[in-house]
Formats: structure tokens, sequence, C-alpha cells
């Protein structure tokens, strides 16, 4: 049995002011998240670090295999 252990880090933008980029964003991290998910992976952590312009999303993701 072996664990894998995937991290991905994502910036969104604080302003308001570009409300299509801060979605665009948003769905990019939810699409990677869902595409690790598929592929056998669960989402065992998430931290976010807060900047003055953005938030970085840290997500850490484990799969466990029978080899």
């Amino acid at each position: 049995m072996s664990e894998s252990i995937q991290v991905i880090e994502n910036r969104v933008a604080k302003s308001d002011d570009d409300v299509v980029s801060k979605s665009r964003q948003i769905g990019y991290r939810a699409q990677e998240v869902a595409d690790y998910a598929r592929a056998g992976y669960a989402l065992a952590h998430t931290a976010t670090i807060d900047g003055a312009d953005y938030v970085t999303f840290v997500d850490t993701l484990t799969r466990t295999t029978d080899d």
C-alpha cells in the first residue's frame, strides 16, 4: 500500500474590479481539485494565505493505492 500526496496552489484576486477574472480563477481551482478527485485523490486539507491583493489557496490531496 502506498500513499501519494499532491499540493496545488491557486491565487484569487481580492479586487472586485474584475469579477470575470475572479470567477475564472475560482472556477479554475474547482476544476483542478475535481480533476484530482477523478484520479482518485481526496482533499485532505485547504489552507488560505491572505495577501494584500490576493488570497492563495493551498490544497493538499492524498491518494492511497494498493501496490
